[in-house]
């Protein structure tokens, strides 16, 4: 260390190599260093003869094992390596000065990667006796910066190709990228948001949003989550919004990602939805069939009139009490059991029996939730006094279909295929959905998650989606990891490369089970009678409606047809309700086999049915119509083996001479049948031959 010091200021190798000898300098300085350390002799013009390695090199074994001591590099290094390797040694001795090269070369059957510094020493002539050579090994840092390539090509295409707007922020919510499906949502640019403004959230709403990406930041992230946010024009949007947090390798939360997806279409037709539902809630307070409202512990909330009649019983004495006080001790268990199985179902029916004043009533009891905003806020219970039909069927039950609601907040699937079809990413929400990770899939795993008749759908699409490098969105089936299907919206979009090829389709799956489930129960609820299976009087009068609009718009006429049966109570009477109920159901079916395909039919209730015929050419067709409808309905009926013979009697009203609206044409019509009935029944009155 004395001799170093002496060394010190001279600023050369030259000069401490005079103070100590090579042979003890080389191993004090260089085996502590991690690099790889050469120090090579000078010979001659391209004649370099290793003098020395530190032990990183000898770890490295960059000389493959060979002996290199006292030997050139032409003799250490095969041929392919060698010669490049020479003339950096022989630049670095005629320059005098420092060289710097990066090399690649097979050790060991493996590829070297380095960045390498050759440093000459001189004598006090100036001559270059010898060359310090300083090897970094780039091999690994390389190809991590290839991994991270690849890694940013699946980011880039995700953020140009997918429909969805995705906006991705660092730790401190600041603004870092944003695709080109979030500026045309929004109309905002990555240059228009400074910083962690956000000029596309109202003012109004900016707690949430930043509450959304902490709760992100801490690993709590957020699931198709709707709110409002805002244009640039003003306009206010509404959208559904998933927030996950962004880790890099070692696990540490660097970001967060969000994919926004515009929903105001959705939730407008929703608003709309509810709209109607409003007016349907007037139905309770005047509907003839007896209804109450529970909630889910079975207390009574609201009660009709009707309901209150058929109790025999004062509003007070209803309201806020148990319904488990109205059915007998025996069936509270299994009637408690329907009411909580409704809030996770779409309702049941039961039958048991009450206490009316002494005496005991049976009563079919529908179970409907009462869905408000998507929300399950209590049941509705309809009444139905079966009494009569139950004396010879007591204790049979009826139970409708249920259908369970899909677990909330479910991520969306986001998905990368290549043009025939192989899966080459799978976002992680998929593992959690599916129980397990689809890249360790087989094409037919995958296949098999995927309903028959949506896989062929989905393949035709797929492949048409190649051939025309347009997008297309599909409806399809999964099966989630406990074999549960769940419906789901797939938008996909078709990646093009330079070449105007499809290099790979991004699609992303949102789940809309809930949202299919409810549309088909309320609509059919709305809109169908509970006994035949026909069209309501509420979806008759739509379909008259829509016939008085074409027929304003078109001058084609139409004509409606009321009719009502001229014994309905006495076969009731003599046969009892559920054979009544069972010559209903065959009128209906009758009345079905007597129609054109464009025509249609309804159960305004009880015996009363009406038919709407559309598209009169000729007034003459309504009366041969007319009359081949009462010739059939006077055929004798056949229920349990029972002979039945009855008549209808049927009032026709024309559009446009009988009524120019939908009010006028059943006022007609009503009338007519009327003026038939009371003129004898059993016969087909128009309105114009009064």
């Amino acid at each position: 260390m004395k001799q170093i010091k002496e060394a010190e200021g001279t600023g050369t190798m030259e000069g401490i190599s005079n103070h100590i000898p090579y042979d003890d300098l080389l191993p004090m300085l260089m085996n502590g260093i991690s690099d790889f350390i050469f120090f090579v002799d000078v010979d001659g013009p391209r004649r370099f003869k290793y003098r020395y390695m530190n032990k990183s090199a000898l770890m490295g074994s960059l000389a493959g094992g060979a002996v290199w001591k006292g030997k050139y590099i032409e003799e250490v290094m095969d041929e392919n390596a060698a010669p490049p390797l020479i003339d950096a040694y022989e630049e670095a001795a005629q320059k005098k000065g420092p060289v710097t090269y990066e090399d690649q070369i097979m050790v060991n059957g493996k590829v070297f990667r380095s960045h390498s510094v050759l440093t000459p020493t001189l004598n006090e002539e100036g001559d270059v006796t010898h060359i310090l050579a300083v090897t970094r090994n780039l091999t690994e840092v390389m190809e991590k910066e290839e991994a991270l390539g690849s890694m940013n090509a699946v980011y880039k295409s995700l953020m140009t190709n997918t429909t969805d707007a995705v906006i991705i922020l660092d730790k401190d919510g600041s603004v870092l990228d944003v695709n080109k499906a979030f500026t045309e949502l929004y109309g905002f640019s990555k240059e228009d948001i400074s910083g962690c403004s956000y000029p596309f959230v109202p003012e109004d709403l900016t707690d949430e949003a930043c509450e959304l990406v902490q709760q992100a930041l801490e690993g709590r992230g957020t699931s198709g989550r709707t709110t409002i946010r805002k244009n640039r024009d003003g306009s206010l949007l509404d959208v559904s919004i998933s927030v996950s947090r962004i880790q890099n390798e070692e696990g540490e939360t660097i970001g967060v990602s969000s994919i926004i997806r515009n929903v105001t279409e959705e939730k407008n037709e929703e608003r709309r939805r509810e709209s109607s539902r409003s007016r349907y809630r007037s139905l309770f307070e005047h509907n003839p069939q007896a209804i109450l409202t529970l909630t889910f512990r079975g207390t009574i909330t609201n009660a009709n009139p009707a309901s209150l009649e058929m109790l025999e019983k004062e509003g007070h004495e209803v309201l806020h009490t148990s319904f488990m006080e109205l059915i007998s001790k025996e069936q509270e268990g299994a009637v408690r059991k329907e009411i909580h199985g409704s809030f996770f179902d779409t309702g049941g029916q039961f039958r048991t029996v009450v206490d009316v004043g002494g005496e005991e009533k049976i009563l079919q009891i529908s179970l409907v939730p009462i869905i408000i905003q998507d929300k399950k806020e209590g049941i509705y219970a309809i009444l139905d006094d079966i009494t009569e039909k139950e004396k010879a069927y007591e204790g049979m039950r009826q139970s409708q279909e249920s259908f369970r609601l899909i677990a909330n907040y479910s991520n969306d699937l986001i998905s990368v295929f290549s043009p025939k079809g192989a899966l080459i990413y799978a976002s992680p929400s998929q593992h959690e959905f599916f129980g397990e990770d689809p890249m360790s899939w087989s094409r037919e795993n995958l296949m098999q998650k995927v309903d028959l008749g949506d896989l062929r759908r989905l393949t035709d699409l797929f492949i048409k989606s190649c051939q025309t490098k347009e997008g297309f969105t599909i409806t399809v089936k999964l099966t989630s990891f406990n074999g549960e299907p769940v419906w789901f919206e797939c938008r996909a979009t078709p990646v093009i490369d330079d070449d105007h090829e499809v290099s790979h389709i991004v699609v992303v799956a949102r789940d809309i089970s809930e949202q299919k489930s409810y549309e088909e129960k309320l609509e059919r609820f709305a809109y169908y009678d509970y006994l035949t299976g026909l069209p309501n009087r509420l979806l008759f009068e739509e379909n008259v409606w829509k016939a008085v609009e074409k027929g304003q718009r078109t001058g084609q006429a139409f004509a409606i047809l009321y009719l009502d049966g001229d014994g309905f109570k006495g076969i009731n009477d003599q046969y009892g309700h559920d054979m009544g109920d069972e010559f209903l159901r065959e009128v209906g079916k009758r009345l079905r086999s007597c129609i054109r395909g464009g025509d249609s039919v309804a159960r305004i209730g009880g015996d009363e049915f009406s038919v709407l015929v559309e598209e009169l050419k000729d007034r003459r067709l309504i009366r041969d119509v007319s009359n081949r409808l009462l010739n059939e309905l006077r055929e004798p009926y056949y229920v349990r083996g029972m002979e039945i013979r009855t008549s209808f009697s049927i009032g026709v009203a024309c559009f446009p001479e009988d009524g120019e609206t939908h009010e006028g044409l059943f006022r007609a019509a009503d009338t007519a049948l009327y003026e038939g009935k009371k003129n004898g029944k059993n016969q087909v009155l128009f309105f114009e031959d009064q």
